[in-house]
């Protein structure tokens, strides 16, 4: 076969150094448009992006000529640098180290765009300025705990020093 092909569908979460409240609604727009060039250089078309305050979900492609760690050091790296010469971003953004990435079945894939699209009901509810209904920590452990990812709690998520 001297071709190949290849369809392979991810969904990324990753959240901001220690989890901190940094992504308001008023940057989404421009962040997410962003990532979505970030992600298209690599070889990646964006399905859905959404999040909250302190985290992004991204369903997206990989290329079959690249690593997600290729991607994803990329994106995130283009991304932080960008959004702070834009001056979206303070000079204290970064994102946490790690992520999470697992296969989509692109058939079955509206439950999880509604999912992504819908992040900050999702965790907050229908007032998006009250307490938070699921923490970041309790949706990513759960997360990983339906695709039977092992995991040591106490790596999970690092706080400042």
């Amino acid at each position: 076969m001297p071709q190949a092909y290849s369809k392979i569908y991810v969904h990324t979460i990753f959240s901001t150094k220690y989890r901190l409240p940094l992504i308001h609604p008023s940057m989404e727009e421009a962040l997410y448009g962003f990532l979505r060039t970030l992600f298209l250089a690599q070889g990646c078309f964006v399905v859905e992006i959404g999040g909250t305050f302190d985290h992004i979900h991204i369903i997206h492609t990989l290329p079959r000529t690249k690593s997600i760690a290729e991607v994803l050091e990329a994106v995130k790296s283009l991304c932080t640098k960008g959004m702070k010469s834009e001056g979206v971003f303070s000079q204290g953004f970064c994102w946490q180290d790690g992520y999470a990435c697992f296969s989509v079945d692109y058939r079955k894939q509206n439950k999880l765009i509604a999912y992504v699209r819908n992040q900050k009901q999702h965790h907050y509810g229908d007032d998006y300025s009250k307490i938070v209904k699921m923490t970041f920590e309790q949706e990513y452990k759960t997360i990983l705990d339906v695709f039977d990812c092992d995991y040591e709690s106490k790596y999970l998520f690092p706080t400042e020093k």
